[in-house]
C-alpha cells in the first residue's frame, strides 16, 4: 500500500500547448524506477474534452517517453460516467472531436449532436442560413403518395401560406402557387375487377 501518490495537472503544468515543459520532464523522471515504471500512483488530469482517454494516454506516453495507461488519465468529461441516471436518456452533445464516441464510451446510449438537432430544426440555426429549407414556388404532384394524410396536410399548409408553411395562413391570398399534377387519375383498375 502506498503512503503517497501524485495528481498532475497537464495543461500549463506539464505541457504548454503541445510542448513538454522541460522542468516537468525532469520532475516526472524522478518518479520512475530504473525500469521506467512509476514508483508511486500517478494520475494525469486535463481540461481536454475532445478526445478519448486512451488517446490522451498515448499522447502523454509519447511526449514523456514513459508508459501511461488509460486508467491514469482523467479528462474533463471523465466524471460523467458516474451520471448513470442519464445514461439511458436522450442527451444533446456539443463540442469538438468524436463527441458521439466519447459519450458512448462514458455510457450514454441516446445521444444527439448539434448537427443532428440543426438538421431536424433548420429554422433554429440563426447563423447558417444555408441550412434553411428553400421555400417552394410551385407544387408538382407526381402521383399518389403513400401517406395521404401527411401529404394532404402539408400541401394545404404550403398552399394556404403561399409557400411559407412556417407562417400563419393567409386568408386573402392574391395569388396561389402553381400546382402541376402529372397523373390526375383518381380511379384505376389495376387487378381489381371494378374501377376504383
Amino acid at each position: 500500500l502506498f503512503a503517497a501518490g501524485f495528481l498532475f495537472d497537464v495543461d500549463g503544468v506539464l505541457l504548454r500547448g503541445g510542448s513538454v515543459i522541460p522542468a516537468a520532464q525532469r520532475a516526472l523522471r524522478k518518479l520512475l524506477d530504473r525500469n521506467d515504471r512509476f514508483l508511486f500512483p500517478v494520475v494525469f488530469v486535463t481540461n481536454a474534452g475532445s478526445c478519448q482517454r486512451h488517446h490522451k494516454a498515448q499522447q502523454l506516453s509519447h511526449l514523456f517517453n514513459v508508459q501511461i495507461t488509460t486508467e491514469q488519465v482523467l479528462l474533463s468529461h471523465s466524471p460523467l460516467q458516474l451520471l448513470k441516471t442519464f445514461h439511458d436518456k436522450c442527451v444533446l452533445l456539443s463540442g469538438q472531436g468524436p463527441v458521439m464516441e466519447i459519450a458512448n464510451t462514458l455510457g450514454f446510449q441516446k445521444v444527439v449532436s448539434m448537427e443532428q438537432l440543426a438538421e431536424h430544426h433548420p429554422l433554429l440555426d440563426m447563423v447558417d442560413h444555408n441550412r434553411r429549407p428553400k421555400l417552394p414556388v410551385m407544387i408538382i404532384l407526381f402521383g399518389e403518395p403513400i401517406r395521404w394524410e401527411t401529404n394532404l396536410q402539408l400541401l394545404m399548409d404550403v398552399l394556404l401560406t403561399n409557400g411559407s408553411p412556417g407562417h400563419k395562413y393567409d386568408t386573402e391570398l392574391s395569388t396561389q402557387l402553381p400546382v402541376l399534377a402529372c397523373n390526375t387519375d383518381l380511379m384505376w383498375m389495376a387487378e381489381a375487377p371494378s374501377p376504383r
